[in-house]
């Protein structure tokens, strides 16, 4: 399963949601994919929270310095809502693949290839192929197997003695936090609505008490469960609260997630990835149209109370 579909929840363009997605999961742990420093060029949208999260443990973990990346335009071409754009111009190409459109990547994978192009995207630069498209995936095998490229961070970032106990931990993240304003979004009633909006705010509860007793969701130590969490939490206030109606609380009504996010945005790996512009033209203005209705209009936002 491509989790990439939370990128794409915007009022009155859901048929985006159901259009054809395709899953490659080529990996590093089953021999498919060679580990080579310069090999790979990882393909972000700086909207899109599985996209960055990706981005974010590479140069959290100093993988930066193997792995290439390149972002994507954050809007859509009007009229086409399936394929991503290296620039604002159709003519402009990602220096490194030398193609101007992120689905030609998946059809050098893929011949056949004609539907929705989605990142995260992690393309073999030797031959222009998209290899990996799972954010799950690309997550854990970038903690585990380069080793040889990382850091020292990379020791206490995803636990070796305790790794049942911690995926158990990341996939709760992933089903009840990540995942749930695509759930959301597809209810239909007021029962299925209610019952998501509590297991979402029941869980920021959760955590919100974890980070009353200690500084990461794991312990002293920031893990990858932190950026896992962190993608959600940057999003939540500025568009889940009022696009997904996940409007019980805001962030700020919880103390210590608020003062933990914060924290995190001053990260360089993070802040990085915090890009406030990005995120408001793709999950509002949604396409290169010119704005003329209200739904379109892209908010403003305090950034400044990020710092503080």
């Amino acid at each position: 399963m491509t989790e990439n579909l939370t990128c794409e929840l915007q009022p009155k363009q859901t048929a985006t949601a159901t259009q054809t997605t395709v899953t490659i999961d080529k990996r590093f742990s089953t021999n498919e994919l060679p580990i080579e420093a310069g090999r790979y060029r990882l393909i972000l949208g700086r909207f899109c929270p599985w996209a960055t999260q990706v981005a974010i443990e590479i140069d959290y973990l100093g993988l930066d310095q193997a792995i290439s990346k390149g972002v994507i335009y954050p809007l859509r071409r009007n009229g086409i809502q399936t394929d991503w754009w290296f620039g604002e111009r159709d003519e402009i190409e990602d220096p490194v693949l030398k193609t101007t459109r992120l689905s030609q990547n998946y059809q050098k994978a893929l011949p056949d290839f004609d539907g929705r192009s989605s990142v995260p995207a992690l393309v073999d630069v030797k031959t222009g192929k998209v290899v990996n498209n799972v954010t799950n995936t690309l997550l854990d095998e970038f903690a585990l197997k380069w080793g040889r490229y990382a850091n020292e961070k990379q020791i206490e970032f995803f636990p070796q003695t305790q790794v049942g106990e911690f995926k158990t931990a990341a996939t709760d993240i992933l089903e009840n936090i990540n995942r749930l304003p695509e759930k959301i979004i597809s209810v239909k009633s007021q029962v299925e609505y209610e019952k998501l909006v509590h297991i979402f705010f029941d869980h920021l509860a959760k955590f919100e008490q974890i980070l009353q007793r200690q500084k990461y969701l794991w312990g002293d130590k920031l893990t990858q469960l932190d950026i896992r969490l962190y993608v959600s939490l940057l999003r939540f206030d500025l568009v889940y609260y009022y696009q997904n109606k996940l409007n019980l609380h805001q962030l700020t009504d919880y103390p210590a997630l608020w003062t933990y996010t914060k924290r995190l945005a001053q990260i360089p790996a993070f802040k990085n990835y915090t890009d406030f512009e990005d995120i408001k033209k793709h999950f509002y203005q949604q396409d290169d149209r010119p704005i003329t209705t209200f739904e379109r209009v892209i908010p403003l936002l305090n950034e400044q109370k990020w710092l503080n």
